[in-house]
């Protein structure tokens, strides 16, 4: 492979990884708030999205605790309360109602119910009941994820002044 003089390959820190992460979920979290408005039952899109979005505010918490990209992605995968229970070595703060609600809506979509068509009859709670659990998440973990996120970019910028004027390539 040939070097390109403009680029600067290396791995994505875990800590910037985590932020990233983290404002992916919220970006789903407002969509889903935003699809749900006013409504009493959920779309399959509002129920994607709030999955997704507590899949990744949670990844992101394991992030922030240097949990390697490769075990986010291809070992806990979607398994909501897998991810959950792996968090949960890391003191991980209190959310009322999470373990339920993440158990349950792993259930729901376990054969990825909510992306492809199934027919399995889907039982959710409403979605105003859902998107306290899923805010009530990101206030817990913000601070965490936020100074991990805080704390690498500092490094980072540290590391990789030498490679001015070049774009950093994220090789993992």
């Amino acid at each position: 492979m040939v070097s390109n003089p403009r680029f600067v390959e290396m791995p994505q820190p875990l800590g910037l990884f985590a932020g990233d992460l983290f404002k992916r979920g919220i970006e789903y979290l407002d969509a889903f708030e935003f699809l749900n408005k006013d409504r009493e039952q959920f779309q399959f899109a509002g129920c994607f999205l709030f999955a997704h979005s507590l899949e990744l505010l949670l990844k992101s918490f394991l992030a922030a605790h240097e949990v390697t990209k490769h075990e986010i992605r291809y070992v806990l995968r979607h398994d909501l309360p897998e991810i959950l229970k792996r968090c949960k070595e890391y003191s991980f703060p209190f959310v009322a109602y999470l373990d339920q609600y993440a158990a349950h809506t792993f259930e729901m979509n376990k054969d990825f119910d909510f992306r492809y068509p199934s027919g399995f009859v889907l039982t959710m709670p409403r979605p105003a009941e859902c998107a306290p659990i899923a805010r009530g998440l990101a206030a817990a973990i913000q601070p965490i994820v936020f100074k991990a996120s805080k704390d690498a970019n500092l490094k980072f910028a540290s590391e990789t002044r030498i490679h001015k004027g070049k774009k950093i390539r994220w090789s993992d």
